[in-house]
């Protein structure tokens, strides 16, 4: 006779085979846990967080709140990600909720719900059942992207799994932008050799090509830009970003120390006093100045 714990052991088991939040082994130390609460709360109030990996933050940002406790927040965020995710990812809706429906799945099941829980499940299996690749490559970037935000020891994983997820589509302008970052970042500029910052900046300038509105990339660009050599190249494009509305812009600390290093000390003094009362609040400007300190 089969036991009251044998559907919820199996259900357990089928869990554990899902791609989601819950079992990428993501650390559970609190206190980085509700700094990364905060972080991705401020980022989600910006200005212009709808784009191509809303759902992403969304979905990491539930992960947060359940693992501190907050599981109505948890659901909160989850109705926000799969909302995100119909509106910005309209033609690969099915495999955009993969992670969506592993997180649901998980936070049912921690809630004692199970059938909810094994509805998810099944969900997961059927959007699947058609893919030739148990992860996708739609999968594989949103991991890449969560194990980026979570913390430097995860960025070789990170890079890992955006490289999986390129293969599948290569001229994917989010998961470029995104490899391009995490491998500018995966380095401390004192360990950088000519060779791997040649290397660091053909990505970004490749990420730059299929997205050149991404102001991120572009800072981020012109930095390297100017630490090969090139740098009226790089000051040159430093004024076509200053002339562009910098609301919402997460490279600021980055551009600052380009004007100030490459420009002139004024110049990034004129700029800072310019965000701070027409753009950026003076929190925003501080943690990005922290964040980006080479």
């Amino acid at each position: 006779m089969m036991s009251a714990e044998a559907p919820s052991t199996s259900l357990k088991i089928r869990l554990q085979g899902l791609e989601c939040h819950f079992t990428w082994k993501l650390d559970d130390n609190r206190s980085k846990l509700q700094s990364l609460r905060e972080s991705m709360i401020d980022i989600s109030s910006s200005e212009g967080v709808l784009c191509s990996w809303t759902g992403h933050l969304y979905n990491f940002l539930a992960y947060l709140h359940h693992a501190l406790g907050s599981t109505e927040d948890a659901l909160q965020c989850l109705k926000k990600a799969e909302e995100a995710i119909h509106l910005n990812s309209p033609d690969d809706v099915e495999l955009s909720l993969v992670v969506h429906y592993g997180n649901l799945a998980w936070v049912h099941y921690h809630q004692g719900e199970l059938t909810e829980s094994q509805t998810y499940v099944e969900k997961v299996g059927r959007l699947l059942r058609d893919n030739p690749s148990p992860c996708p490559g739609v999968v594989w970037g949103e991991r890449a992207w969560t194990l980026n935000k979570f913390d430097v020891s995860k960025k070789a994983e990170a890079l890992d799994c955006f490289r999986k997820a390129l293969k599948g589509d290569p001229q994917n302008k989010v998961l470029r932008c995104g490899y391009a970052m995490a491998f500018n970042k995966s380095v401390e500029n004192k360990n950088i050799t000519p060779k791997l910052r040649s290397e660091m900046l053909e990505h970004l300038r490749i990420a730059r090509e299929l997205d050149p509105e991404d102001l991120y990339i572009t800072v981020m660009y012109l930095q390297r830009l100017a630490e090969s050599g090139q740098v009226e190249e790089a000051r040159k494009l430093s004024k076509e970003v200053i002339e562009k509305p910098l609301d919402s812009f997460g490279g600021f600390g980055i551009l600052l120390y380009f004007l100030r290093d490459y420009v002139s000390h004024d110049s990034s003094i004129d700029l800072f006093d310019l965000e701070e009362t027409e753009y950026l609040s003076i929190k925003k400007i501080c943690t990005q100045l922290h964040d980006h300190q080479y």
